[in-house]
């Protein structure tokens, strides 16, 4: 690092560093928005692996545009091999291919010649005087306003069978002859759920010869990829007749989703705000982050607009994260099948409740209504197992 980029750094009014999914929506928010300023710096990384985003909706998104796909019906198959199709109107369930939907917004932003893109590898944040700094291997980058950091690593320890992950490894496949059914997207095919852990097969079909198999498992441990693999394997054969002859594979993706749940208290006077995964945005007890970032991200953005600085990044209810931790210590303690309580949930409450449920949209009682559906005495002792581990929690 050069003397002249340390003495002289360059300076904007924002920066947003990580160029990933949470930096790119908030650098549209900001486009958008009656914000002033001279000049917004996005910092890519340039690691981002390709990654397919789902979400639903009941109502206009801004990035529906983008969407491959959508469906108004899901299917749930239980380990017993129940059906159940769900028809989930108003809601629409979406497809967004993160490829395309990352130049789409780069092409955008850069047409407004306030924006900058500039590739280097971050290496730290720091303070200078009231300004906040990035540190990168091309030089020091100075923020007037604010440093939007999306990069650094959300603490969770991959290793700790006490903490919970997502973790899941994909197959898009074509088949040799039409297959499947595109107007019906499997949430979850818990018919692979041979454990207590959450385990399930998510397929998404965009034709009927083309779809998303993802083998994923709510767990504390992780697996080898070839175990993954076989399984999907495994599932396309004994549910689909589909050995590997009748298929090509055209791509795979896999990733590491934390479910633990940390607090990360973060308010608008801060220099340097934390966003994406790095600020706890990802739902912990499920691990959805689409459509939640962009609701936390576009809240953040008005009330810059309206300068709150006493704003909170997230604005979450403590019953809400209270449920969310009673849910991840059902998981990880496995005290029953995790396909038993979706199951369950999805069996006896309506589609549009449960979706509006995952979306923290449902009211308390509501809440405690839904709380009826799952089996009573393993969700008894994480409650109880949380509130004596966690005297402080309500202070």
């Amino acid at each position: 690092m050069s003397n002249e980029a340390i003495e002289n750094p360059k300076q904007y009014t924002y920066i947003i560093a990580g160029g990933g999914m949470a930096g790119l929506s908030l650098a549209y928010y900001l486009s958008e928005s009656s914000l002033t300023y001279e000049r917004i710096l996005i910092l890519d990384q340039g690691n981002e692996s390709p990654k397919t985003w789902s979400y639903w909706s009941d109502e206009a998104h801004p990035f529906d545009a983008f969407a491959e796909y959508s469906w108004g019906q899901l299917e749930i198959n239980s380990f017993a091999n129940k059906h159940l199709n769900l028809t989930i109107a108003p809601f629409v369930y979406r497809k967004i291919e993160s490829g395309t939907w990352t130049k789409s917004i780069q092409n955008k932003l850069l047409q407004n010649t306030k924006f900058e893109f500039i590739q280097a590898k971050i290496e730290g944040f720091s303070y200078q005087g009231k300004f906040a700094q990035v540190l990168t291997d091309k030089g020091i980058f100075e923020a007037t306003e604010k440093v939007f950091d999306s990069v650094s690593p959300y603490p969770c320890d991959l290793t700790n069978p006490k903490e919970l992950k997502q973790h899941f490894v994909g197959l898009f496949i074509e088949t040799n002859f039409p297959l499947f059914d595109p107007n019906k997207a499997t949430l979850f095919d818990f018919r692979i759920a041979f454990t207590n852990a959450c385990e399930f097969m998510y397929v998404l079909p965009t034709c009927t010869r083309n779809a998303l198999f993802e083998h994923t498992f709510f767990s504390s441990n992780l697996l080898d990829e070839s175990e993954y693999l076989e399984q999907i394997k495994a599932y396309l054969f004994a549910y689909h007749g589909l050995s590997d002859d009748d298929y090509e594979i055209k791509g795979t993706e896999k990733g590491i989703i934390p479910m633990n749940y940390v607090e990360i208290p973060q308010n608008l006077h801060q220099k340097i705000i934390k966003i994406g995964t790095s600020g706890g945005f990802v739902k912990a007890s499920t691990g959805y982050s689409f459509k939640r970032t962009q609701g936390l991200l576009n809240t953040l953005v008005s009330q810059l607009e309206s300068s709150n600085k006493n704003a909170q990044v997230i604005q979450q209810k403590r019953f809400k994260i209270l449920l969310d931790r009673i849910f991840i210590q059902v998981l990880v303690d496995q005290q029953v099948k995790g396909s038993t309580v979706f199951e369950q949930l999805f069996e006896k409450n309506s589609a549009q409740t449960m979706l509006r449920f995952l979306d923290e949209q449902t009211s308390v009682w509501e809440d405690l209504r839904l709380m009826t559906s799952v089996p009573t005495w393993p969700f008894m002792k994480a409650f109880f197992k949380i509130v004596f581990q966690r005297p402080t929690f309500y202070k």
